[in-house]
């Protein structure tokens, strides 16, 4: 089979396409062939081994996370799923089996079920970046109905999908984006826009109960004056200083800073599939380009030049 694959750390001139074997189902696991992968930022953040403090993946791997697809082959002890079942989920790419490939094999826990009103584009584009938000907003901020967020990057995939669930809990929003994004980030629900151009939320006398920091733009010191007194920062980029600063804000103060990394589960993709089929989170495709095309659409990325989901469709 195809697979976008690379053997050392580095830019995105490490990828290529290869030939390489097709993965069979171990016990528990399912074989799915890949209708459409959506590209993430921490699949180049993987490849540059930017996050090697966290893991080092296996090589040579396959690039990518998420994906959806259709069920082709069942391993041992596997219940609930059919062959010709469509699927999606988030590869574990510490393995090396990364979703940028024709087949995936994986464990029956990092699936959930396609609902029939969604798209492949759509199924694919939920796991990473609407999980962040939704594990950032209910789980760990437990965001109420008219409590103050601030989320920066909000034209992103994360950020967009945070602004639309808060909008869907009641919350009063304010997000973070550049001018070109102003009307868009207002059209998901934000009732405030801060275009980071031309004003710095940093130095706003506004105070917020939640700060998701979904672009890592700032740092718990620099954020933690914008906070109600029992207010909570979350940040996307979990850097050693942010866990110091989680730790040192736990013994002085009633404010919470919290270094986040996304764990994905099948009861996350379920409860992302039922927002999804029920319109409150959206995903805004970028593009949808081929498997060849991955190296360059991992560096507009990176580069800041891609707007909404990239999307890997498979012939």
């Amino acid at each position: 089979m195809h697979a976008v694959v690379y053997e050392h750390f580095g830019d995105e001139s490490v990828l290529s396409l290869r030939e390489v074997p097709f993965p069979q189902p171990a016990r528990g696991q399912v074989q799915v062939r890949v209708g459409v992968a959506a590209l993430n930022p921490v699949d180049f953040k993987l490849r540059s081994g930017m996050l090697r403090m966290f893991g080092r993946p296996k090589r040579p791997a396959i690039t990518g996370k998420d994906f959806a697809g259709e069920i082709t082959a069942l391993g041992p002890d596997v219940t609930g799923y059919t062959v010709g079942q469509r699927v999606f989920g988030s590869v574990d790419p510490m393995g090396g089996h990364g979703s940028c490939a024709q087949f995936v094999a994986l464990a029956t826990d990092l699936i959930a079920p396609t609902p029939d009103a969604l798209s492949d584009e759509v199924a694919a584009s939920l796991p990473v970046a609407s999980g962040t938000a939704l594990r950032a907003l209910e789980d760990i901020a437990h965001l109420q109905q008219g409590q103050a967020i601030l989320i920066t990057g909000a034209s992103g995939s994360v950020g967009a999908s945070a602004v639309q669930l808060a909008h869907s809990i009641g919350a009063r929003i304010t997000g973070v984006c550049s001018t070109a994004n102003v009307d868009y980030v207002r059209s998901i629900g934000a009732d405030q826009v801060v275009d980071y151009k031309t004003d710095d939320w940093l130095s706003n006398k506004a105070r917020f109960d939640v700060i998701f920091d979904a672009a890592a733009s700032a740092t718990f010191s620099s954020a933690r004056a914008c906070l109600t007194d029992n207010g909570i920062y979350i940040n996307t980029m979990p850097v050693p200083k942010l866990f110091l600063a989680a730790f040192v804000a736990r013994l002085t103060s009633r404010q919470r800073c919290v270094p986040f990394l996304l764990k994905t589960n099948a009861q996350l993709l379920e409860r992302l599939a039922t927002l999804a089929a029920s319109n409150i989170i959206v995903p805004r495709i970028g593009e949808v380009i081929g498997l060849g095309q991955v190296p360059a659409a991992q560096r507009r990325m990176q580069e800041g030049k891609t707007h909404g989901k990239v999307c890997v469709r498979f012939n």
